[in-house]
């Protein structure tokens, strides 16, 4: 059976800032993460765009972009069903959106029909080379395994026992809340830490369900974590995600490093890599952080969630991924489109606007700006794609030096246009709102929140990445890197 040159541990965090990350290493408040830094690099990491966590995570899980691998937010609208799909953003929506639809989504057709099948996992591709992987909470999860899954009772009760169980696909080490833990002592140890915090799907049962995998016989091959409890603490406390926050996260990865006989010997055994998804930026406090998508479109009608209306008498679906927005045609008329653009760009709050427009896209900005741009032509930026630009660089502040652009407040911002108004699963305006606010529309955030994300913007859109116990470094790295880079590693003994 082929084996892994050196094992690797994948450790992905939510709401994962680079600055903060600095702050506390420099303060000396992580160990830990010290520990694997000094011993490797750490890199700004470019997001994927919408900065939101299933499309970030999905890119996580198969190095495709948005555009390949169909996962375009936590909210959007479904043209095949005709519905509004929203992943679970906040209990409010969940009862709007009704517990059975969000509960089917998020469990089973997130992983297992609306994920790309033309994509492959990494649970999927190494396996099908005979190694043995496992992953602890991931969000994307697809594998080759077949598990039944079990449905927490609040679930079961909600949805008026509508959904009671059902087959998941996941790695051949799994373990994922209360919907599914490898048989033995590993299903009695979570009931005492938290086991009902998220349904399970929270950072100490992450850490659990690692230490359980190490301390067996046969360690995994590659062997993936997530950790999703800076997200919450980030938005209702600090987007930089809190010192105490980080130190917990830290406390958590000494743990899994205390699984070996010295944290030496486990850089001997395993590659650490250690990415977030997306970043959080700062919320303005006061009513008008909100910009009210629905009521700049007042003369559209539009779907809502919870299937009360047919779609095929509304005009438009509007889709809040808090700092961005999708806006989809369901009835078109010439001009839509500008027409839309035009009465959202009049709001302070939005940043631009952006659809496709043949072979290339469009953006429009706050100060009335535009820019087109298409793939290939003579301009190169530092990610070794080449653009054709025609009108106002500014719209997405980039700075010409002959043939080179240099990227400022969004960095990657061609690319990641591209990959987001490519997905099929896109709407056809994409609206991204200020420094500060966050967009309506069906999904929309609480404006009480402290942090959000979602944008272009540079605050949300650089992540930490940590690479450890191996030589091989990820030239300027996006997202869309991390997994070739993982899949090197397990075919180049080099590495």
């Amino acid at each position: 059976m082929a084996q892994l040159p050196k094992k690797v541990i994948y450790i992905m965090i939510d709401s994962f800032h680079p600055r903060a990350l600095k702050s506390c290493l420099a303060q000396g408040k992580l160990p830990a993460l010290s520990f694997l830094v000094e011993r490797g690099c750490l890199e700004e990491c470019v997001s994927a765009f919408p900065t939101v966590t299933p499309v970030c995570m999905a890119t996580l899980a198969t190095g495709a972009s948005p555009a390949q691998h169909g996962i375009p937010g936590f909210v959007w609208y479904h043209r095949g069903e005709r519905r509004i799909i929203d992943y679970g953003t906040s209990w409010l929506n969940i009862l709007k959106n009704r517990v059975l639809p969000t509960a089917r989504d998020l469990l089973f057709h997130l992983n297992q029909k609306q994920l790309n099948w033309e994509v492959r996992t990494l649970y999927e591709e190494l396996e099908s080379k005979g190694l043995y992987t496992a992953a602890v909470n991931p969000y994307i999860y697809r594998g080759n395994e077949e598990y039944q899954a079990h449905i927490p009772f609040t679930v079961k009760l909600l949805t008026l026992f509508q959904l009671t169980g059902g087959r998941i696909y996941g790695p051949r080490g799994f373990c994922l809340g209360q919907i599914y833990q490898p048989p033995g002592e590993l299903r009695e140890t979570i009931k005492k830490i938290g086991f009902w915090s998220k349904f399970g799907v929270n950072d100490r049962l992450s850490v659990a369900g690692v230490r359980w995998f190490l301390e067996k016989k046969r360690r995994p091959d590659f062997l993936a974590v997530y950790f999703p409890d800076t997200d919450s603490k980030a938005h209702a406390k600090d987007p930089d995600c809190c010192v105490p926050c980080l130190t917990g996260v830290d406390q958590k990865i000494k743990s899994i490093l205390d699984c070996f006989l010295t944290w030496e010997k486990a850089l001997e055994e395993y590659c650490f890599v250690l990415v977030g998804d997306h970043a959080q930026s700062t919320v303005e406090k006061g009513g008008k952080t909100l910009v009210k998508l629905p009521h700049l479109l007042r003369e559209y009608s539009r779907a809502k969630t919870g299937g009360e209306e047919p779609v095929e008498d509304r005009d438009i679906a509007i889709c809040s991924n808090e700092r961005s927005a999708y806006i989809y045609i369901l009835r078109y008329r010439p001009g839509m489109r500008q027409a839309m653009a035009g009465r959202i760009l009049k709001d302070r709050g939005v940043d631009q606007v952006m659809w496709k427009d043949g072979a290339g896209y469009r953006v429009k900005g706050n100060q009335g700006g535009t820019l087109f741009f298409r793939r290939g032509g003579p301009y190169r930026d530092p990610y070794g794609n080449q653009w054709n630009l025609e009108g106002d660089a500014a719209v997405l502040d980039l700075h010409l030096e002959e043939s080179w652009i240099h990227y400022g407040a969004y960095p990657n911002a061609l690319e990641r246009i591209a990959d987001c108004l490519d997905n099929p699963n896109a709407g056809e305006l994409v609206v991204t709102a200020r420094p500060g606010y966050l967009l309506g529309g069906e999904g929309a955030p609480s404006t009480r929140i402290k942090g959000s994300h979602g944008s272009l913007y540079r605050e949300e859109s650089l992540v930490p990445l940590i690479i450890s116990g191996t030589p091989a470094r990820i030239r300027e790295p996006r997202l869309t890197d991390v997994v070739p880079f993982l899949r090197s590693l397990a075919i180049n003994p080099q590495a």
